[in-house]
């Protein structure tokens, strides 16, 4: 049985060739495994992107529509003051009416911030949407306070007719005028914030329409 054994290397020269064919084989494999994953990772990120963009178009159109029922609820609260003062002491309203507010969405920035995607943004841009979702978390909980405060003003006119809850009208208008104001201030700043993505109203983001001048028409009480 014979045995080939592999030839020796005939000098240094050649010894280097080989090594230089291996290292640079491993430096091609090394820059095309890294172009792979920056071609992945861009496109992450357009999809994180694009899903986040979807989302604040959907917020903003609710936004645009609950501040253009502002000046309405300003003026019901205006008429349940004017109620107050000159209806007789058994009046109440049973059935007070106040301002339908759309709630926001922000479950893709939920996901994205926890994410490797996110480390893969520009910084000024990455701020941004930071900004953008920052506001609108505060845009939620302004709004959940006015809900509240309007759940409290609808029970107390409710029962108007006893003189404790008659008392207490004035107090609770001036809170549910608080709170729209904070929430109405913070809107027009998210806006702008919104602006400055580029990022423009989506239709489907107020799927039922509600007829925003409601509260205009005459307090029924």
């Amino acid at each position: 049985m014979h045995f080939h054994l592999p030839k020796p290397l005939h000098g240094w020269r050649e010894f280097s060739g080989e090594v230089g064919i291996i290292v640079i084989g491993v430096l091609i494999a090394l820059a095309a495994q890294q172009v792979v994953e920056a071609v992945q990772w861009r496109d992450s990120v357009s999809q994180t992107r694009d899903a986040m963009r979807s989302e604040l178009a959907i917020d903003r159109a609710r936004i645009e529509v609950n501040l253009v029922q502002d000046t309405c609820t300003r003026n019901r609260l205006d008429a349940i003051l004017r109620w107050a003062a000159s209806a007789p002491p058994s009046g109440r309203i049973a059935n007070a009416d106040q301002p339908y507010l759309w709630n926001y969405h922000t479950s893709t920035w939920d996901i994205t911030k926890t994410s490797p995607t996110a480390g893969h943004f520009s910084l000024k841009e990455e701020l941004m949407y930071a900004g953008a979702y920052d506001a609108i978390a505060n845009e939620q909980r302004y709004l959940f306070d006015e809900q509240a405060s309007w759940s409290d003003l609808a029970a107390t006119l409710a029962s108007a007719d006893q003189q404790e809850s008659r008392d207490q009208i004035e107090r609770e208008v001036a809170r549910a005028r608080i709170h729209l104001a904070t929430r109405d201030a913070n809107a027009h700043s998210l806006l702008g914030r919104l602006d400055e993505l580029g990022i423009t109203s989506d239709p489907r983001g107020v799927p039922t329409r509600i007829d925003v001048h409601r509260l205009c028409k005459p307090l029924e009480g």
